[in-house]
């Protein structure tokens, strides 16, 4: 294994590392995705019972890896933090238990790195991006699992607080593929469209902070 993006939700791994995951793929690397939850606390849009959704999400990620063509796919069943209503019926920051509750998910995914053993741990930098708890959370388990097995690598905002040490910019081909996979979260919809609203950009460009790496490189690490 070269590539493992360890994520707490489906639909983070497409967001976070799709160009990513399509353009190692390309050049012949294995690469996968550990995904901690079901994202069982997400919306349902109708499309599910609210029971049901934990199934239904886990389909929907099986559907997107396949499109990113990854070789090892793995969905833990670890609790999603409870979403918090925000005004109008938006939902606000995830709150109660989830997985910042659970600190034997470090020992879960070093489980999993000592089987692969991939060269790079792709996922959340320490703020989780958006301050989401199971996303904060996601990060420390993951650097924890990592020591002395894998470098980390965070997928990160040009404009946050994680220098960028590696762009990625897409060609059609893997965009294309990209939104494809993001196509598969039906479920996730308004996350989709939310996403595109505010960042765009990040369809296309990819940016990361390789952990201990200098200096600024317009192309991937691997």
């Amino acid at each position: 294994m070269d590539l493992l993006v360890v994520v707490p939700h489906p639909d983070d791994e497409t967001f976070g590392a799709g160009g990513a995951l399509l353009l190692a793929k390309e050049e012949g690397l294995r690469t996968g995705i550990l995904c901690l939850t079901r994202g069982e606390a997400g919306r349902t849009l109708g499309l599910c019972p609210p029971e049901e959704l934990a199934q239904v999400r886990t389909a929907e990620l099986k559907r997107a890896a396949e499109v990113l063509a990854v070789d090892y796919l793995e969905v833990l069943p670890f609790p999603n933090a409870l979403p918090q209503e925000a005004e109008g019926g938006a939902r606000g920051r995830a709150s109660g238990q989830g997985l910042p509750d659970r600190p034997e998910a470090a020992g879960a995914i070093r489980e999993r790195l000592l089987a692969l053993r991939p060269r790079y741990v792709l996922t959340f930098p320490p703020d989780g991006i958006n301050g989401h708890p199971d996303h904060v959370a996601t990060s420390r388990y993951a650097e924890e699992a990592a020591k002395g097995l894998a470098r980390l690598v965070y997928f990160v905002r040009p404009e946050g607080p994680w220098r960028v040490t590696h762009l990625l910019r897409l060609p059609e081909w893997a965009l294309a593929r990209k939104l494809k996979a993001l196509a598969q979260h039906k479920t996730q919809a308004l996350s989709v469209l939310a996403f595109l609203a505010r960042h765009p950009e990040r369809l296309w460009r990819e940016s990361f902070h390789l952990v201990g790496e200098e200096g600024f490189k317009e192309g991937p690490w691997w």
